[in-house]
């Protein structure tokens, strides 16, 4: 599995008054570093997606665990990469670290969506490109 790691500083805005991270930010950092999983892959989400017909990868679902408050001035590592893959979804498993300490542990399972044919403004899974499974097997 190939495995990236994105780097995240706690600012100010993403604690709430005690100081410790808000937990929807995980999730929108869980976001960015699939973003970066797919770029350090060489794979280009606009290029991709046209190459492919598709408007994106919608989540399906996300899951997180909090092992350990994060605070504002904390550097943390998002370690992520696909650990299931399914004919037409994909499951991205985040694991984020704070100084070494594994303090997130979560997932979310993304489809390949292209607009449905037969019903405007709707989504239809698509399968999985070869080229995008190996680059990010």
């Amino acid at each position: 599995m190939k495995t990236n790691i994105y780097k995240v500083s706690v600012e100010w805005g993403d604690a709430d008054p005690a100081r410790i991270v808000f937990y929807p930010r995980y999730f929108e950092w869980f976001d960015a570093a699939t973003r970066h999983l797919f770029v350090s892959a060489g794979l280009a989400i606009p290029d991709i997606y046209d190459a492919h017909g598709v408007v994106g990868t919608p989540i399906a679902e996300a899951n997180a665990k909090f092992l350990a408050p994060s605070k504002f001035g904390d550097v943390l590592e998002v370690h992520s990469g696909v650990s299931e893959w399914s004919d037409r979804f994909f499951v991205v498993s985040h694991k984020i670290y704070n100084a070494g300490v594994l303090s997130v542990d979560g997932y979310e399972r993304r489809v390949w969506a292209a607009p449905h044919p037969d019903k405007p403004g709707r989504l239809r899974a698509l399968p999985v490109p070869e080229e995008v499974r190996s680059k990010l097997g």
